[in-house]
């Protein structure tokens, strides 16, 4: 059995993992991991909420001062574009 790289096309599309990109580790208690990448992804897409933002604690989630150091950065890098 062969097995294919794929094309060159199909490795430059490829994105990694949000927790990959921005470095998060788990926690034993962290933020909820599908909160954390569904607002990043918001961010991201230009519609950060106006309030704060606030996730659930639970176990096995991102760690938590990681997390809040790339939202940081992210709404800094998001001010400055204006």
């Amino acid at each position: 059995m062969f097995w294919s790289r794929g094309s060159r096309e199909a490795r430059e599309e490829y994105e990694p993992p949000l927790h990959e990109e921005f470095g998060f580790t788990i926690a034993r208690r962290g933020y909820d991991r599908d909160q954390v990448d569904a607002y990043l992804v918001r961010l991201r897409g230009g519609a950060p909420p106006p309030e704060a933002v606030a996730f659930e604690l639970v176990r096995r989630g991102y760690e938590r001062s990681r997390v809040d150091e790339v939202i940081a950065q992210l709404h800094r890098e998001a001010g400055r574009e204006k």
